[in-house]
């Protein structure tokens, strides 16, 4: 066979496998082309996954955010309304149980005020906003409260002013009488004047401790005087004095007197301690007075054998009487006790001190201590008054018994004379004739004595001046001087009623 036979067949096959590779390049490309389109939409559906499964992850999350959320607010609005139930309650509570506490804390300091109800709120905002309420509600009540006592005070000043005004122009009036009916034909009257002399004293002494207590002053005003004739006024303005009160005792070896400027108030402030011992003590023991001189100044001690005082009432007592602690009248009880509020005031206005404590008898001892800023001494011509005891074994200088002995040669009068007189009764030897007297004193008429250096004129034994006119010597009217006042103490004693307990007394 030729050549060109197998040539022909070779170049188709040839041509054919051309074909087919250039077929299956065509396809192969086309297959690649159609396997990169898959891909590509493969790999975006893989992309629109994930895109959607990351908003799904998001919305989900986001759906357990707002589902806690919710619980969390659900939450909050539950505490809210828990706290809003508890800051209900406890304002309740603040109406219902603190503030009446507070008003009777304010009236009562030994009333305890309670603190927050739940302890849970203590510390907080709301705490202290109640604290506060409470504290601005205190405070508006003390001042309103002072404003009116303040208020009262001085409505209570101003009647009691007027009170003692009319009592003082009484008692001038009362004074008057006994001076015109003091006769031996008056003497009903005179009991019975000196007996309404008594119960203005006591009328003067209560609206003066009420006044005072108020803020007022004592409304008498008096010249230096001894202190010792203070304590016996002061004796003289208790009721029943004559059996309850034993004394004074006068220790004082000097002639101590008081300024005039407290001399009053010295006076008023011994009387009240007085009425207050005299009205806790209820035994057979007498309250005792004694007036001593100390290194300070002086001292009045007033000892009583009453039912004493417990530790509270000494607190008390000590707060009233140290005068540095204001005082409200509400604070004085029902009925108002003024006494010591009143010694309180006059204490601290004059710097004296009053100190209580318990007696030997078991009941108080008051000391009065007065500053020697408050004394003076009295002159030499000058004594205390007939109803003043005299000095505790005072001793006796040589010079005045020398002196005393050359007047009494000197001045002896006539035995004509001498027989028509009496010698000057002694101070113990008038308080023991005044005790014997069962009704009131008789006045003694006495021829007047001859001063020394005088000349007997006849038998009568009286002594004329250069006028005419009958002299009277000191020493005798010294003693109708102190007849008059011991007698006058005698029909008031006797004039004087007893009377019913007075529960305004005492401190």
């Amino acid at each position: 066979m030729p050549p060109d036979f197998f040539r022909v067949p070779i170049v188709i096959g040839f041509a054919v496998l051309v074909l087919a590779l250039a077929g299956v390049v065509i396809l192969h490309m086309r297959v690649r082309r159609r396997l990169a389109q898959v891909g590509g939409q493969l790999v975006q559906a893989r992309q629109a996954q994930e895109h959607l499964t990351r908003e799904t992850s998001a919305r989900n999350q986001r759906l357990v955010q707002a589902e806690r959320q919710a619980q969390d607010g659900a939450e909050v609005l539950r505490e809210a309304r828990a706290q809003q139930d508890l800051v209900r309650a406890e304002t309740e509570h603040l109406i219902s149980k603190r503030i009446p506490a507070l008003l009777s804390h304010l009236r009562a300091p030994h009333v305890i005020v309670p603190g927050v109800q739940n302890q849970a709120l203590a510390g907080t905002d709301v705490d202290k906003q109640h604290r506060a309420i409470l504290d601005a509600f205190a405070r508006g009540v003390r001042d309103e409260g002072e404003r009116i006592d303040e208020a009262a005070q001085a409505v209570i000043r101003g009647a009691m002013s007027r009170v003692q005004t009319q009592a003082l122009r009484a008692q001038d009036l009362l004074a008057g009488v006994q001076r015109r009916y003091s006769g031996d034909e008056h003497t009903t009257l005179l009991r019975e004047v000196l007996g309404l002399d008594m119960f203005n004293e006591l009328i003067i002494r209560r609206v003066q401790v009420t006044g005072i207590a108020c803020g007022a002053t004592p409304g008498l005003s008096r010249d230096d005087t001894y202190l010792v004739d203070l304590v016996v006024g002061a004796i003289s303005r208790v009721e029943n004095f004559e059996q309850r009160i034993e004394g004074p005792a006068n220790h004082l070896r000097r002639r101590i007197g008081v300024a005039a400027r407290a001399a009053e108030s010295i006076l008023f402030t011994t009387a009240e301690l007085l009425a207050n011992a005299v009205h806790h003590s209820h035994g057979t023991l007498k309250v005792t007075v004694a007036v001593h001189e100390t290194n300070s100044g002086a001292a009045i001690v007033i000892d009583d054998a009453g039912v004493g005082l417990n530790e509270d009432q000494y607190a008390r007592a000590t707060q009233l009487l140290s005068g540095t602690h204001p005082v409200r009248l509400v604070d004085l009880g029902n009925p108002p006790r003024t006494g010591w509020a009143a010694i309180g005031r006059q204490v601290a206005h004059f710097g004296m001190q009053v100190t209580v404590k318990k007696s030997a008898f078991g009941g108080v001892q008051a000391v009065l201590s007065i500053p020697t800023a408050l004394l003076v001494e009295m002159p030499e011509n000058t004594r205390p008054s007939v109803l003043a005891p005299e000095p505790v074994r005072a001793p006796v200088p040589a010079t005045a018994t020398a002196i005393r002995t050359r007047t009494v040669a000197t001045s002896r009068p006539e035995p004509a004379a001498a027989l028509h007189q009496e010698p000057p009764a002694s101070p113990e030897q008038r308080r023991a004739s005044a005790e014997d007297l069962a009704q009131l004193p008789q006045r003694r008429r006495q021829p007047p004595r001859p001063a020394s250096g005088s000349r007997l004129t006849g038998s009568s034994g009286s002594s004329d001046g250069a006028d005419g006119k009958v002299l009277t010597t000191p020493e005798e009217a010294q003693k109708r001087w102190g007849d008059f006042q011991v007698g006058a103490e005698a029909g008031r004693r006797e004039a004087l009623p007893p009377q019913q307990h007075d529960f305004t007394e005492g401190n």
